[in-house]
């Protein structure tokens, strides 16, 4: 990435987030909650504002610290965005909203999400991991999209974006998956979509294997060599790298059917945020991993 440390920073900046009617699909425990992947597209726009030079395709160090619910019927949410530029020149942006205390005296910034913006290095590409990118290795089961969002991961229409059926084995978890069809900005980043599937890949996943509910709290890196689309049908794929103790961890791919990797996402970290309240069904569970 051209050098940016020359440019005035850190910078704190007041920012406004559009709420469209889709955002209202995206929900946990009957609150409507602003995506992990839509916080990241915010975060790079503001990024690109401010130096319009800066690549954003390769994320770094993400973590989602809290939760950003959506009140009912609001246009535009107020937030700000803080930007510095570390040693190695990469962008962090941190999302915050300023929320009062119990007694309504105090105002105090809480973050939502973090991450650090550079861009690849070259001609960079990704390797294939997979003997065979279309075939998960192992005994499969074929969870339908309907049977998820109906059960595993109950978001509205906007938000289901696993196509078809997911298959689940020890080895990991694939599917088809959508680009979606909203007002979402799929320039910067790609569309939210397919990462935010993927995400829902692992989610089930642990269901399955684990007997949790685990949400993402972050991730260690997302490379984007090329960007997703609405509209557009991909075949992401997911690998569990730590099940055996909290948080767990997975790799992904989102590939496009010719078998060119769109993105690689590694070290995505995923918890109960529900503390056992939220409980996979029991057909779902596996017997033995």
């Amino acid at each position: 990435m051209e050098n940016v440390s020359h440019l005035t920073c850190p910078i704190s900046q007041p920012w406004a987030i559009k709420i469209y009617p889709y955002l209202y699909d995206h929900h946990l425990e009957g609150k409507a909650v602003f995506p992990a992947a839509e916080a990241l597209i915010e975060l790079a726009r503001a990024v690109k504002i401010n130096f319009p030079q800066a690549a954003v395709n390769n994320l770094r160090g993400a973590v989602f610290s809290r939760f950003l619910s959506i009140p009912e019927e609001v246009k535009v949410m107020a937030a700000s965005v803080n930007i510095e530029i570390d040693e190695a020149n990469e962008i962090a942006a941190a999302l915050f909203t300023s929320v009062k205390s119990k007694t309504g005296n105090i105002r105090r910034s809480v973050e939502h999400a973090r991450v650090k913006f550079s861009g690849i290095q070259g001609r960079q590409l990704p390797e294939h991991p997979f003997r065979d990118f279309t075939k998960l290795e192992g005994e499969c089961l074929n969870v339908t999209a309907a049977a998820i969002y109906s059960e595993l991961v109950p978001f509205g229409k906007a938000y289901q974006n696993i196509s078809g059926d997911l298959s689940l084995a020890p080895a990991g978890a694939q599917a088809h998956i959508s680009g979606g069809n909203t007002e979402s900005d799929d320039d910067l980043l790609g569309s939210p979509y397919p990462f935010d599937a993927i995400l829902h890949m692992a989610c089930v996943w642990a269901q399955r294997f684990t007997g949790v509910v685990s949400f993402p709290v972050g991730f260690a890196g997302r490379t984007i060599y090329q960007k997703t689309k609405k509209q557009i049908t991909y075949l992401g794929r997911i690998v569990p790298v730590i099940f055996t103790r909290k948080p767990f961890v997975f790799d992904a791919w989102i590939y496009d059917l010719q078998g060119s990797v769109c993105e690689v996402i590694t070290g995505i970290q995923m918890v109960d945020v529900s503390r056992g309240r939220m409980r996979p069904p029991d057909w779902i569970k596996a017997t033995t991993l």
